[in-house]
């Protein structure tokens, strides 16, 4: 089978969700790296144009979401492995959490990633849920992610200490004690800009490419793109 340019970029190894929203239009938008997973666009979130011409999606922050199946996202269900997650948020606060990503449920299984403005802090918050261990949800955050501005969101976990990155650079960390624990394993299905129940914790204002990788990316990789991609925001 022939090699393509995408798949001999070192920056696309053992990437497993690449979601540029080529599509410009329309209720479904696909993944561009090997597992094509489908994503679905529910309540109509709105394409937009940036004046680079590089295509965004804005959610509403009352109904809009994109999903995916639990079935065709299974390779996404982290537990003991390492993970990298990527995307570009330039968010609205709107008095709550809002979920930019996850495969979870609360206290149960899985993982997921929100932003939230709390006494004045900007967090960026990343749980993992076990139900088979106590307490049922561990996590960590860095703070600093201002609205109304883009930023590239980056996350690296390898073990209990995840990092996470801002436009390419390491933040400061706050965790738990003992970091966060393997999440149990998840069933359930794949959400952009929604809690796991798809009714609450929506996500306001643009989003571009949600990237996820079976590896931790290192310092150098998420200065990588954030210098190859910050010049169209």
């Amino acid at each position: 089978m022939a090699v393509s340019s995408y798949d001999k970029l070192s920056i696309n190894t053992n990437i497993l969700l690449d979601l540029p929203y080529n599509e410009g239009s329309g209720a479904i938008t696909s993944d561009i790296c090997k597992p094509h997973h489908t994503f679905n666009l529910v309540n109509a979130p709105t394409w937009t144009s940036l004046v680079s011409g590089r295509g965004v999606i804005t959610f509403n922050g009352v109904n809009e979401y994109l999903y995916a199946s639990a079935a065709s996202t299974a390779d996404l269900d982290f537990t003991t492995g390492d993970y990298s997650i990527g995307v570009w948020v330039n968010w609205t606060d709107i008095g709550r959490a809002e979920i930019v990503i996850g495969r979870y449920g609360v206290d149960l299984d899985g993982w997921e990633v929100y932003l939230e403005l709390n006494g004045g802090v900007h967090y960026l918050t990343q749980r993992h849920h076990h139900s088979s261990l106590v307490p049922a949800r561990t996590g960590c955050y860095s703070v600093g992610w201002a609205t109304g501005t883009w930023y590239l969101l980056g996350i690296s976990r390898s073990g209990a200490f995840p990092v996470h990155y801002r436009d390419g650079v390491a933040l400061g960390m706050t965790y738990g004690v003992g970091g966060l624990s393997d999440p149990d394993t998840c069933n359930r299905d794949m959400v952009i800009g929604t809690r796991f129940t798809k009714n609450d914790n929506w996500y306001q204002n643009m989003m571009w490419r949600p990237r996820v990788w079976s590896r931790a990316l290192s310092a150098d990789e998420w200065a990588e793109i954030y210098d190859e991609e910050s010049g169209w925001f």
